[in-house]
């Protein structure tokens, strides 16, 4: 399976990295803040940059923040507008995966320059998969460069937002071991999208009004609320194209982390503004058809979305502590406001809240299905363990930053052992 990150990054393809030569920032350090630079070789794709901030300050056990920024940033000349200010006074390492930028045009570089690493990030434009191999080759180094020096444990936090924060959840859910020496312990992510297949036409959030109820009215009421108004919601769902190569990335589990839980429950369409299964077929809109011709239309019929086990029984991957954030929806005008709330109905739509509630609604069935039913076969006070989940996994809508209540939860997790604190 592609879900095991480990499979891949210890695989021969990718081989164990030499520690590497680091070269300071002098434009970006200071007294009080001290930041390398580290150029990770990604096969043929050039190579990945991590910026590692103050490391020769702390100890090798102090716990890591890797920062996974909100778009790609390839090879930025200042990275202090990168790392949110709460971990500039810690260890932390930034890593600048490449994912085509919806606003970047610059396809090549005229002139000379000794720095050849620019001149390759500046033209390297695939989609996906490059972001997750950058993230995973990444990530194999900081954990084989930068483990303790003693026989003592190191825990890695990731916080990522938007873009980063679907690399962040991916990489957390894959590489959170708790009996190893250095692993990913816990992750905050921000208003990530963890179901790419959300925004194809054929998944059910989009087709409300076909199962809701047969009233015209209710119907337009329903869309209507399930619009969303989010300038940066709908930038993601319209550069479908430009980060993924084809539609069937979306279905990939490292970038839609919802589908390490569940499979699909889709077909791969055409295009992503097309349904997979052609309008006025008969399966979509059935009249009484022969045998012969159900037969030949089999390929087109939509497959059941089916649990997975995740993670896997014999596997020492655990759902770590994970606070997943998100600005609240846009508001709605007064009359459809109360006519929701007299139906006691949920949020409708895909938006920053729907996916955030979907992926903590599939982790904290897992804990309480796999981990905790396991669990119950010997622990006779279960008691203690009955929100379990909710407490490891949260969901918070807040107003507008994340970085403020990013910082107050991690603090708690992991700066609480920072001696500057």
């Amino acid at each position: 399976m592609r879900w095991l990150l480990n499979t891949i990054l210890r695989s021969a393809v990718y081989p164990r990295l030499p520690r590497l030569r680091t070269q300071p920032l002098s434009a970006i350090a200071s007294d009080l803040h001290h930041v390398q630079r580290v150029g990770v070789p990604v096969g043929s794709s050039g190579s990945v940059n991590i910026d590692l901030h103050n490391l020769a300050k702390v100890s090798s056990s102090e716990p890591l923040l890797i920062y996974l920024p909100p778009f790609s940033t390839a090879a930025p000349t200042s990275d202090l507008t990168q790392l949110p200010r709460f971990a500039q006074r810690h260890a932390a390492a930034v890593i600048h995966y490449r994912w085509t930028e919806p606003s970047s045009d610059d396809e090549s570089v005229e002139g000379d320059t000794s720095d050849g690493e620019e001149i390759n990030h500046r033209r390297f434009h695939p989609g996906w998969p490059a972001p997750i191999h950058d993230t995973l080759k990444a990530y194999t180094w900081i954990v084989e460069n930068l483990a303790p020096t003693t026989y003592t444990r190191r825990d890695i936090y990731v916080y990522g937002s938007y873009l980063g924060a679907s690399l962040a959840t991916s990489l957390t859910l894959t590489e959170a071991h708790p009996h190893e020496r250095m692993a990913v312990r816990g992750c905050v992510a921000y208003n990530g999208i963890y179901d790419w297949t959300m925004f194809l036409p054929d998944h059910p959030i989009n087709n409300l009004s076909q199962s809701s109820s047969s009233s015209s009215s209710r119907n337009i009421l329903e869309d209507i609320l399930a619009l969303t108004a989010d300038p940066e919601f709908e930038e993601l769902k319209n550069k479908l194209a430009e980060l993924f190569n084809k539609p069937s990335d979306l279905f990939d589990p490292f970038a839609s982390s919802c589908l390490l839980f569940h499979t699909p429950g889709l077909l791969v369409p055409p295009s992503f503004n097309e349904p997979a299964i052609p309008p006025g077929s008969p399966l979509t809109d059935p009249p009484w058809v022969s045998e012969e011709t159900i037969e030949q239309l089999m390929p087109f019929k939509r497959p059941r979305e089916s649990p997975l086990l995740f993670p896997p029984r014999r596997s020492t991957l655990k759902i770590p502590e994970i606070l997943l954030l998100h600005d609240n929806p846009p508001p709605l005008p007064p009359s459809l406001l109360r006519r929701r709330q007299r139906r006691k109905k949920k949020s409708w739509g895909n938006n920053f809240r729907t996916q955030a509630e979907e992926l903590a609604r599939l982790m904290r069935r897992s804990i309480n299905k796999i981990e905790l039913k396991e669990r119950m076969k010997w622990d006779e006070d279960m008691d203690q363990w009955g929100e379990e989940a909710h407490r490891r996994v949260q969901v918070r809508k807040i107003g507008g930053n994340g970085d403020s209540v990013a910082a107050a939860w991690l603090k708690d997790r992991m700066f609480r052992r920072s001696p500057s604190d």
